[in-house]
């Protein structure tokens, strides 16, 4: 059970007897009840529950921070923040315009406003939540930029802040829960476009799970909009204001990292002006291809369609076709192999014929969910071959496309 913290609790997360606590008990495989006993008989009740839930967050950590493991943070704090990588992309942007200090408004527990400082950057950072600005304090610290990166408790909607570039990263969350209007952010859209107003940059970072429509209704028409992927992953739409502007309208990134011992950053960027919807084809070419997410939510998905030769395969849904094969960091390109309506009877035929053992499913246009779409159309193998199973719409016809991933 996830423990409420309160103020006196998070400070004593970060006392030295807990975190030496912690340390003892990284790489333990003991059963999570024995450890909780022992926390909460070193520390009392509240304080060992509070170690334990921080415990089970730093192994998620891993996943997006160098130092995940000595880091503090709640879920929601965890969820929103930015990983390292892409908040490493963000900041060149930053470092390239030559701005030595900047305002984090809304740090969160100080990912990006880390991330700056790492690059030698000043960073004035706020937050409205007393234990956020405890985590984000030690979180500098055991980062190493204490000296670069200083932590307000203040609410940066009611206090005269310092002039120069700011970061805005809205609170997009409640305890568990994400708050999914942009109206009920915090900082508001209101706040958001006050702060923003006569500085020479400004970079806000929102969800991409919302339209963009919606976003661009409510926020500062943006100077650019940019669209990161990582992990195969749509994680942040980035409006781009002023000096930190690229000159293009719109982005669409993909960022990763190399297999070095020390790993280096990776992108793959697309540009544009246009937000053009691609042609649609009428019937499907030999070859069918998957969009990048950052692509398709940036809405440069027609663009790059029609300077490829590629065709959408339905007016209302974001797959392409043509008949040749194009290798495109913005597109899985798959062989497609048969296809037919979208009957079980039919398509286990097909797989039959291709011998197949084992399929993923890719859908768009189609309800029904990955799980039982593999249960009833993939009952049992008919071979050992893996292959891609695209379940669709086309026109007011739900069909199913067999085809094989060509890396």
């Amino acid at each position: 059970m996830v423990v409420r913290l309160d103020v006196k609790t998070a400070h004593a997360l970060v006392s030295d007897d807990v975190i030496m606590s912690l340390e003892m008990f990284r790489h333990s495989n003991e059963p999570e009840m024995r450890i909780n006993a022992t926390f909460t008989g070193m520390h009392g009740k509240k304080i060992g529950g509070a170690m334990l839930d921080l415990r089970m967050l730093r192994h998620r950590a891993n996943q997006k921070f160098l130092l995940g493991q000595d880091m503090f943070f709640t879920r929601a704090l965890l969820e929103q923040a930015s990983s390292e990588a892409v908040a490493e992309y963000r900041t060149q942007r930053f470092v390239e315009a030559g701005y030595t200090s900047i305002v984090d408004a809304c740090c969160g527990c100080g990912s990006d406003a880390i991330t700056l400082a790492r690059a030698g950057i000043t960073v004035e950072a706020y937050d409205i939540n007393e234990i956020t600005t405890i985590f984000a304090t030690k979180n500098a610290q055991v980062c190493g930029v204490s000296d670069k990166l200083s932590v307000h408790l203040a609410d940066c909607t009611e206090i005269d802040l310092p002039d120069g570039p700011i970061m805005l990263d809205p609170a997009r969350r409640k305890g568990s829960k994400r708050i999914i209007n942009p109206e009920l952010w915090s900082p508001s859209p209101d706040a958001v476009a006050e702060m923003i107003k006569g500085r020479p940059a400004a970079c806000l970072k929102l969800s991409p799970s919302v339209d963009l429509d919606i976003l661009l209704e409510l926020f500062p028409k943006p100077d650019e909009i940019e669209v990161i992927s990582y992990r195969n992953e749509a994680k942040e739409m980035v409006f781009w204001y002023g000096e930190l502007a690229s000159g293009v309208e719109r982005r669409a990134t993909i960022v990763s990292h190399s297999e070095a011992a020390t790993p280096d950053l990776l992108l793959q960027t697309y540009a544009g002006d246009e937000h053009s919807q691609a042609e649609t084809a009428s019937e499907l070419g030999t070859y069918f291809y998957t969009p990048n997410k950052a692509l398709l939510r940036s809405g440069l998905i027609g663009k790059l369609a029609a300077e490829l030769g590629l065709k959408n395969i339905d007016p209302h849904i974001a797959y392409l076709t043509g008949d040749e094969a194009i290798s495109n960091p913005f597109l899985d390109c798959m062989k497609i192999m048969g296809y037919d309506s979208f009957d079980p009877r039919k398509i286990r035929a097909l797989m039959r014929k291709h011998k197949v053992g084992s399929i993923e499913v890719r859908k768009r246009g189609i309800s029904e969910s990955v799980p039982s779409i593999t249960k009833r159309f993939l009952p049992k193998s008919y071979g050992d071959k893996r292959c891609v199973f695209i379940a669709t719409r086309i026109g007011d016809s739900h069909v199913g496309i067999l085809a094989e991933l060509i890396k």
